[in-house]
């Protein structure tokens, strides 16, 4: 028991994922819980501009596997400050469209902030932290459902593994993180992320390419239609450094 007093953040967001079914804001829902499956494709993009500066960001497409027919496109791209090696703070902007068969198409400008922080190093595990802040302006195809602002919280706990070898040069490593959704203001009208679970094996191809094929376990929350859904998401992302 010592030791969860003495790591009180990390138990904080251990106790927050045994609890991440849970309605948010302590409210009662006559829930529909659904499973779905969705594939989700990315590719990022990173340049230094100068010694401490980068600029970048990330595109994909992302569409369902189930019975939902669902496909959304996203462009966010971000300039980066590098203070230090293990420490990177990111100012973004990002367009998310979203298009469903079955419901109603949403519209998406996000600005958003974070800082990443990698520390400490254990053995062969190396963990992150990152905290963000997301600005969402919504608008939808729906008339019935007005235009929205969004403030929301993500904080990051994420372990990697130095690299390894599988029978040639150690160009794997195995990553995983756990990140909680905090909603910061807006009506109980759309959707709500609540928890992500991510998995995920990585590939160092190049110096500077990098492949990662991702299982992520994701729990949402649509207060439209009062719906749950457990999201099994297989993720295929690139990082290429230019």
């Amino acid at each position: 028991m010592s030791y969860f007093f003495k790591h009180k953040p990390i138990t904080t967001v251990i106790i927050v994922a045994l609890l991440f079914k849970a309605p948010i804001n302590g409210q009662s829902y006559d829930l529909k819980r659904i499973n779905t499956s969705e594939l989700w494709t990315d590719m990022t993009l990173n340049k230094s501009i100068a010694e401490k500066w980068e600029i970048g960001g990330d595109f994909g497409l992302r569409t369902a596997l189930s019975d939902t027919k669902f496909w959304l496109f996203y462009l966010r791209p971000n300039v980066n400050y590098k203070p230090a090696h293990h420490l990177k703070f990111t100012l973004g902007l990002g367009s998310f469209n979203a298009f469903s068969d079955e419901l109603f198409n949403s519209y998406e400008i996000r600005v958003y902030q974070d800082a990443l922080l990698h520390w400490p190093k254990l053995g062969l595990f190396n963990f992150s932290h990152r905290l963000r802040f997301e600005e969402r302006f919504l608008s939808f195809s729906e008339a019935s459902i007005d235009n929205d602002f969004r403030f929301r919280g993500r904080y990051l706990l994420g372990v990697r593994t130095d690299r390894f070898s599988l029978g040639g040069a150690p160009n794997w490593a195995v990553f995983g993180s756990i990140e909680p959704f905090f909603r910061l203001n807006g009506k109980d009208n759309f959707v709500a992320n609540n928890f992500r679970w991510d998995t995920a094996l990585s590939y160092q191809a190049t110096q500077h390419l990098r492949i990662e094929l991702h299982y992520i376990l994701q729990s949402s929350e649509f207060f439209f239609d009062n719906r749950q859904t457990l999201e099994n998401i297989f993720r295929i992302r690139v990082f290429q450094d230019l």
